[in-house]
């Protein structure tokens, strides 16, 4: 069992009850959130049912890493620093990472780590239309290229 990076990319903007409880659930209710999720059956489940609103990859340990070191936080004012790593038992952000990635922690269990992350548009642009399943040259749903267009989001 893995892990994998949730990006919403539209927001909840005309989208159904059940789609909105989905995206609260998997933590990227806003446009431009991510959070890491375990690949597990009921999981995959709640991508499916909002493939329309959101892209996911399985995550690798460095851009989880960069993730944690520039866009995690311990509140909405502070942010996951060194000082902060040291507080929750850990050396430094690739420590967080890789226990993460074997399933030994969750951030949402971290005690005051915010447990999604909060990107900006990527600088360049998203170079494919944000309309369409990643199957029909668009971006949303299952998307092997994904790292690519968060790393310009980080």
């Amino acid at each position: 069992m893995g892990l994998i990076l949730v990006v919403n990319l539209h927001g909840q903007i005309n989208s159904s009850s059940g789609v909105r409880k989905a995206l609260n659930e998997l933590w990227v209710a806003k446009k431009f959130s991510a959070s890491v999720v375990t690949d597990d059956l009921p999981t995959v489940g709640i991508l499916r049912l909002c493939k329309d609103y959101v892209a996911w990859a399985p995550v690798e340990e460095g851009l989880l890493t960069d993730l944690l070191a520039k866009r995690g936080r311990v509140s909405t004012a502070r942010p996951l620093d060194q000082a902060s790593l040291k507080q929750l038992g850990y050396k430094d952000h690739k420590d967080l990472a890789s226990k993460m990635l074997k399933d030994q922690v969750r951030l949402s269990a971290l005690a005051g780590v915010l447990p999604y992350f909060r990107l900006a548009p990527p600088k360049g642009g998203f170079r494919r239309t944000l309309r369409r399943q990643f199957t029909e040259k668009g971006l949303l749903g299952s998307n092997p290229n994904l790292e690519e267009v968060v790393r310009r989001m980080i």
